[in-house]
């Protein structure tokens, strides 16, 4: 009979130590996902350039992003995530190993006997306990390996966030720029349509234009100087956004720079298949996938016998004083091995939720990944595009500045109507704001692919 017993614990044992291996839940073609060998928009071939700041030689840019990733309010959250994810590791680890307490403990107790006199009695004790949940199946190594995956995913996570600072504060410089280079030509604008109402008025008082052409005049320069007030404001709100990634106080006040740069150089762009060991958001999403995998095997485990060991040593006495003596010692050695039997679905349920993160962690893996071939091909698509527009509205710039020219003075012969001076004056100055908006386009977009790619810079941290 008993070693029948036996032989049954034994055999529960074994399927369970079977069972509890079990196999990770995400798809073969999610770890060794197929890529195209390189980029079908055709990028410029070559080992990626990671320290993309290099590129704009930029001192004043250096110094400012240095500035937003040391102050910058969104890091620091990271940061402090970062901690929290290192103290998760170090609470999943203990779950592994005994522990240990010890309680000292009084109490006293009075009563009356058969003839009414008050009996009282004191006692103390002093207990050490220790208790170990032996990880028989690896349910606790499981648990920790997923803290430490989370772990470093989070530091994954603040690399993303200090990159998206970097190019956050970048973007805003040059979006700053930009607004002060517009608010100059708003300013060349109205000067522009003020000369020309001087023009018109002379030439009114002398009887040789119209009043007609008087308006225009009048009309053009009320606008323009609506024109001036709005790229003031969005000048002072530009400034003001860089100063918030600076974690300055936003006062629209700062000195920027008047040129926007033109960087001509193409950016590598490698392959495809490198973008997992780049960039650090897929890396994250990874992480955070493993980690859910390895909750799952933690839940999955959790539903066989979990065997635990106890001890205690302990002293007893009547005295507070006698506890020091080590007389009236006990001590006890115990171990248990529980199975769960019935909890109305529970840990099944547990487990079955364990399976839907996974389920959900590799949706989101897959979308990132493909999100982020987007990301370049995109890219890569608009520097060529912009480039072309760029060099088109250069030209567009000379021929319109000499068409201007040409209109003014042929005015002033009375050869062309005043309406035709200021349709060469719309397309005069909206071909320079066009080159200005370009510019920065052409920069953003190289941040932007700069991002894509994973792009690195000197850090500190």
């Amino acid at each position: 009979m008993c070693k029948s017993l036996l032989y049954k614990v034994f055999l529960v044992f074994s399927v369970s130590v079977m069972a509890a291996c079990s196999n990770s839940a995400i798809a073969p073609e999610t770890e060794n996902p197929e890529f195209p060998e390189e980029w079908a928009r055709q990028g410029d071939a070559g080992t990626v350039d990671l320290n993309w700041l290099d590129d704009f030689a930029d001192e004043k840019l250096d110094a400012l992003v240095a500035e937003a990733v040391a102050n910058n309010f969104q890091l620091a959250q990271e940061r402090a995530r970062v901690y929290q994810a290192e103290q998760s590791v170090i609470v999943t680890r203990a779950s592994k190993l005994p522990s240990l307490d010890v309680s000292l403990d009084g109490s006293r107790r009075q009563f009356e006997d058969a003839s009414a006199t008050a009996i009282a009695s004191d006692s103390y004790n002093a207990t050490l306990r220790g208790r170990w949940d032996v990880d028989i199946w690896g349910r606790f190594s499981a648990a920790q390996k997923a803290a430490e995956l989370r772990f470093a995913a989070s530091l994954a996570r603040m690399r993303l966030v200090e990159r998206n600072v970097a190019t956050a504060t970048a973007s805003a410089y040059f979006n700053a720029m930009e607004a002060k280079q517009l608010l100059d030509v708003a300013q060349q604008r109205l000067n522009n349509a003020t000369s020309s109402q001087e023009i018109v008025a002379s030439g009114y008082r002398q009887g040789l234009n119209d009043a007609l052409d008087l308006y225009l005049a009048r009309n053009q320069v009320e606008r323009e100087e609506a024109n001036y007030a709005l790229a003031e404001q969005n000048q002072s709100e530009a400034v003001a956004s860089l100063q918030r990634s600076l974690a300055r106080y936003p006062d629209g006040e700062m000195e920027i720079p008047d040129e926007l740069p033109v960087i001509e150089a193409p950016i590598p762009t490698g392959m495809p298949s490198e973008l997992l060991t780049r960039r650090s958001d897929l890396q994250e999403s990874w992480l955070n996938l493993l980690a859910s995998d390895s909750d799952l095997a933690s839940a999955h485990k959790a539903r066989f016998p979990s065997l635990t060991l106890s001890a205690s040593y302990g002293l007893a006495t009547r005295e507070l004083n006698d506890l020091l003596s080590g007389e009236g010692t006990a001590w006890t050695l115990a171990g248990g091995l529980t199975q769960p039997l019935f909890q109305a679905g529970r840990l099944k349920a547990l487990e079955q939720q364990a399976f839907a993160r996974v389920q959900l962690a590799e949706q989101q893996y897959l979308d990132l990944l493909y999100s982020a071939f987007a990301d370049v091909e995109n890219s890569i698509s608009r520097s060529a595009s912009l480039q072309q527009r760029f060099e088109s509205f250069v030209e567009a710039e000379k021929n319109s500045r000499a068409a201007l020219q040409l209109a003014t003075e042929q005015y002033q012969r009375g050869l062309v109507t005043y309406t035709t001076v200021l349709e060469s004056q719309r397309q005069a100055y909206d071909a320079v704001t066009q080159v200005v908006q370009l510019k920065n386009q052409r920069l953003q977009n190289r941040i932007t692919l700069y991002l894509s790619l994973g792009g690195e810079f000197a850090t500190d941290y």
